[in-house]
C-alpha cells in the first residue's frame, strides 16, 4: 500500500552515525586482447597479453618506414570508485604506411552494480605540427544500458559493455582500409603522428537518494522523489529515464523505495 502524504519532518541537517564508506565498483575484464597492426606489416609484435585486469599489445613497423605503437587497458581501484583506463602511443612518418596497437578482439567489461560514470578523454595527435584532440576508444553497451546526463557523465546498469580502441600514427590514405579505420578516417587528408591515447572511465556506485547528483540528499532530491513516487510505475511514460528512485529495481517507486530514501535523507552528505 501506497503512503498517501509525504508530511514527515527529517533532520536533514544531522550526520547519521553508522553511514556505509563508498567502496569500489564490482567490475572486471571477460575477455578481450590488444595486438599490433601496421601497413607495411610489423616485423615485431608484442604478444596480446589477457591477464585478469589488463589487455595490452603493440608492434613497430619496417619497410623503412619505422614506427612504434603500444596500448594497454587496465582496471584500477581507489578508496570510492573504479577506473578503467586506456593509455597508449604510436609514432610513424605520415608519407606511407601505418603503424597501430588496437583491439585484436574487443574488450568485454562486465559491471555486477549499477554505477555512474563520467569520461575523460585526452588523446591527441600531430596533424601538420599541430596537436588535436580527438576519441580513439569506442564504449557500447552489450547486456547493459547507459542512459546520458551530458556528454561526458552518465549511469551505467549491471551488464556487460565493449570496448574497442586504437593507437595509431602515419599516412590517413591507408587507414581507411585499415583495423583503425573506426577512429582514423577524419585524418584521410593529412595523415598523423606522434599519437597519444589518454581515457579514462571513471565508475562511482550511485549514492541512494541523491537523484540529482549533487553529493547530498536534499529537499530537492524529496521533491524529485514524491513526483517519481506518485507515478509509481517506473514503465509510465512520465517517469524519468532509468527510473532512478527505484533504489531496490523492482520496477516499482513505492514504500520500499521510501524506506531506503529517509536513512540517506537524514544523512545528507554521500558517503
Amino acid at each position: 500500500m501506497k503512503i498517501c502524504t509525504f508530511a514527515f519532518a527529517f533532520a536533514a541537517s544531522s550526520i547519521a552515525a553508522g553511514v556505509a564508506v563508498a567502496s569500489p565498483v564490482t567490475a572486471s575484464f571477460t575477455s578481450g586482447a590488444v595486438a599490433g597492426a601496421g601497413f607495411p606489416e610489423p616485423l615485431a609484435q608484442q604478444s596480446p597479453v589477457s591477464t585478469t585486469q589488463k589487455r595490452s599489445g603493440g608492434g613497430s613497423t619496417g619497410g623503412g618506414f619505422g614506427g612504434t605503437a603500444a596500448a594497454s587497458i587496465e582496471i584500477t581501484n581507489t578508496d570510492t570508485n573504479t577506473l578503467v583506463g586506456i593509455s597508449g602511443t604510436a609514432t610513424h612518418i605520415s608519407d606511407f604506411g601505418y603503424t597501430a596497437a588496437h583491439t585484436q578482439q574487443e574488450v568485454v567489461l562486465s559491471l555486477a552494480e549499477k554505477a555512474n560514470y563520467s569520461v575523460a578523454n585526452l588523446s591527441r595527435t600531430v596533424v601538420n605540427g599541430t596537436t588535436t584532440p580527438f576519441t580513439p576508444v569506442t564504449f557500447q553497451a552489450i547486456t547493459g544500458s547507459i542512459t546520458t546526463t551530458s556528454s561526458t557523465t552518465g549511469k551505467l546498469t549491471p551488464g556487460t559493455y565493449r570496448v574497442k580502441f586504437g593507437s595509431a600514427a602515419g599516412r590517413a590514405n591507408v587507414f581507411s582500409f585499415s583495423v583503425v579505420s573506426e577512429w582514423y578516417n577524419q585524418f584521410t587528408a593529412t595523415g598523423c603522428a606522434n599519437t597519444v591515447v589518454d581515457w579514462k572511465l571513471t565508475l562511482k556506485k550511485p549514492c541512494t537518494g541523491d537523484l540529482n547528483n549533487d553529493g547530498v540528499v536534499d529537499d530537492a532530491d524529496f521533491t524529485l522523489f514524491v513526483n517519481a513516487y506518485n507515478i509509481l510505475g517506473c514503465a509510465q511514460p512520465e517517469m524519468p529515464a532509468g527510473c532512478p528512485a527505484d533504489f531496490n529495481n523492482d520496477g516499482v517507486v513505492d514504500d520500499a523505495d521510501f524506506v531506503l530514501f529517509v536513512p540517506a535523507y537524514n544523512a545528507l552528505v554521500c558517503p
